[in-house]
């Protein structure tokens, strides 16, 4: 408990230095954070050079507005918020993304049966990332902040001003296609 209690009091006072624009506790904010902010721009680019461009954003923003970070929830919680907003931002400002989208407004089922394959046992998680990259980006966007970023169908709606049924569509579209090219692996 009294580690955890030094961790937090330790943050704290890196946010404060931050927020003070000391240069050191930036460098040192920005690689005590790199790895796990950059996995998240790692699932929204096309590759590692438009994820560090994300990236760069994302810090950009992050230190412009420490400030505003208000201690009511996790704060890794805070930092991936702005970083998937970069991301989707970043996207939208070089069209990254096409945005020529179907819209759905019927809700069609979006449960993927679970089944046990062999393919997906043996595959790293670098392979599973590829596959994933491989997606139409709005269905890689959508099955991003759904499965990973734990955003609900009508947060997504209003994030990438989409209907929310157009939301559940590009889910259950990206997990048809990444178990499709998943079931061609075996």
């Amino acid at each position: 408990m009294k580690d955890e209690i030094q961790k937090q009091k330790e943050l704290q006072e890196l946010i404060e230095q931050c927020i003070s624009k000391k240069r050191k506790a930036q460098y040192k904010f920005y690689k005590r954070f790199y790895s796990s902010l950059f996995a998240v721009c790692v699932r929204f680019a096309k590759n590692n050079e438009e994820a560090e461009d994300m990236l760069n954003e994302s810090f950009l923003k992050i230190f412009d507005n420490l400030d505003k970070y208000q201690a009511t929830g996790s704060f890794e919680a805070w930092l991936k918020r702005v970083v998937v907003n970069t991301a989707i931002d970043y996207q939208r400002k070089y069209k990254t993304t096409e945005h020529n989208v179907v819209e759905y407004d019927l809700l069609p089922d979006t449960q993927m049966p679970v089944e046990d394959n062999n393919a997906l046992s043996k595959m790293s998680s670098d392979e599973l990332l590829q596959l994933i990259q491989e997606l139409p980006p709005i269905s890689k966007q959508v099955f991003n902040l759904y499965v990973f970023e734990d955003y609900s169908h009508a947060e997504i709606a209003a994030l990438l001003n989409i209907k929310e049924g157009t939301s559940h569509w590009h889910l259950n579209f990206a997990r048809n296609k990444l178990k499709e090219k998943i079931n061609s692996l075996n």
